[in-house]
């Protein structure tokens, strides 16, 4: 159990270094925001401007993060890590599977 545990906290540590290293190309694609006008339909307009700003942004630091081989080993790691997670917490659920149905099988008849 202690194994299964420790895979998950491993998923976990990854997956938060790979949406960290997204961040970052985020952060570096971001610029200064654009201020408002005072009219309500210029400032709805200008909201909607940044936001679709924001959206390409985004996207356009996720398509630069992927691009980067340190993205790409990382994402492998994350993988690699959620796949050991996974093998170690079915072979753990098997076990006790496997051990409960030895518990419950009823003696060997004729012995």
């Amino acid at each position: 159990m202690a194994d299964s545990k420790q895979a998950w906290d491993r998923v976990g540590q990854d997956l938060s270094d790979l949406g960290r290293h997204v961040r970052r190309h985020y952060e570096q694609q971001r610029g200064e925001p654009e201020r408002p006008a005072p009219a309500d339909r210029r400032k709805v307009e200008d909201a909607l401007r940044q936001l679709a700003d924001s959206l390409d942004q985004a996207f356009s630091a996720l398509g630069d993060a992927i691009r980067d081989p340190e993205f790409g080993e990382q994402t492998k790691k994350a993988a690699n890590s959620l796949n050991d997670a996974l093998s170690t917490t079915f072979a753990g659920v098997s076990e006790r599977l496997r051990s409960s149905s030895d518990r419950r099988k009823p003696p060997a008849a004729g012995g």
